[in-house]
């Protein structure tokens, strides 16, 4: 695979995001995904567009280790694996603040008409700065 470009992203746990056996809840995961990818476009410069919008088609999520409470921040690691005419693929590793793996996690998202919201072929500056992120194989 070739050396894709990450962007992690600090994501702090919130006393409200426990639940009763003192773990982040299984559904908090997917805001954490949320803040993580709003993250990657806000530093792409890509979260609003007059021209297109980009909505989430599909989302996997496989736990590796409960997250506990904890000051420090989680890390989001994240990166494209595929990009398509109209759609895009972003992964995720969230770690715990010890480093291990305590999820990992796929989002594809669709380009879409602000108007009618039918997927449209991907904007070639949406292309331009998504590339540098994508893991090839080879």
């Amino acid at each position: 695979m070739s050396q894709a470009q990450v962007v992690r992203v600090p994501v702090y746990r919130r006393f409200s995001d426990l639940d009763v056996l003192g773990h982040v809840n299984n559904v908090v995961f997917h805001d954490y995904l949320q803040e993580a990818r709003v993250g990657l476009l806000r530093d792409l410069s890509f979260v609003r567009s007059a021209e297109f919008a980009q909505v989430v088609v599909e989302q996997r999520l496989r736990h590796r280790k409960p997250l506990l409470l904890a000051p420090e921040p989680i890390q989001i690691d994240t990166w494209i694996t595929r990009m398509g005419n109209s759609s895009y693929t972003i992964a995720y590793e969230i770690r715990d603040e010890h480093g291990d793996l305590a999820a990992d996690a796929e989002t594809v998202m669709a380009v879409v008409d602000t108007t009618t919201g039918r997927p449209i072929r991907m904007p070639e500056r949406l292309r331009d700065v998504l590339a540098p992120l994508l893991a090839t194989t080879q």
